[in-house]
């Protein structure tokens, strides 16, 4: 399933469903230029998406480890030669399937070489984007902003939050990390890393985990 979540002038969020994990990846357009968010699986269905469009890709950004947001990963990086995004504290994920979740079935490994997401604001080609320290889901989770668009991973869903059972998933961090959100003065649409999309005014006032 892919859905366009929004349109701004020259400016364009896509969605796509992908795998068994119901794991949303987003590919973000600025004119002619793409930028893709936790491709976990499909690679082919994006492709096709952004060859139809005839746009480049400036970055793959990954906003945690797991295999339901890496899987497709090589495949694009390939395709596009482009670079590929992630905290350095979740980069070790990306080649251990232990950590990554994906230990005991098809291992992921992934053989691109990443690059360290700089926290703040960054610019990955013509995007202009933030980068947000979000630890508790694993080590190293970040959210981006784009614009008044946050992309929050496995940190905040509508509703609820990631779970921190998981290896380098950590409660207390996690707790911390909802207490910087609850700081956040901007109605932020939220695109999570799975289920629907919400803003953050409506987490604020029905998300047990931060009211």
């Amino acid at each position: 399933m892919r859905l366009f979540l929004f349109v701004k002038k020259m400016k364009k969020i896509e969605r796509f469903v992908v795998s068994a994990y119901q794991t949303n990846c987003y590919v973000l357009y600025q004119d002619q230029e793409a930028l893709i968010v936790d491709p976990g699986a499909r690679a082919e269905r994006m492709i096709a998406s952004i060859d139809e469009k005839q746009a480049s890709v400036s970055g793959i950004v990954l906003t945690h480890g797991h295999l339901d947001h890496i899987g497709a990963v090589d495949d694009l990086a390939a395709h596009y030669g482009c670079p590929v995004y992630i905290s350095e504290a979740d980069m070790p994920l990306l080649t251990n399937p232990r950590l990554n979740e994906s230990a005991g079935g098809r291992e992921i490994i992934i053989k691109t070489k990443p690059r360290a997401i700089p926290y703040g604001k960054a610019s990955i080609g013509s995007f202009n984007v933030e980068f947000i320290d979000a630890p508790g889901h694993t080590a190293g989770c970040v959210m981006m902003l784009w614009d008044e668009n946050l992309f929050a991973g496995d940190v905040l869903f509508k509703g609820s939050i990631g779970r921190t059972d998981l290896a380098t998933g950590s409660n207390s961090q996690m707790v911390n990390t909802l207490n910087e959100i609850k700081k956040m003065s901007v109605d932020y649409q939220v695109f999570p890393g799975h289920g629907d999309a919400t803003t953050l005014f409506e987490e604020f006032a029905h998300n047990p985990y931060l009211n």
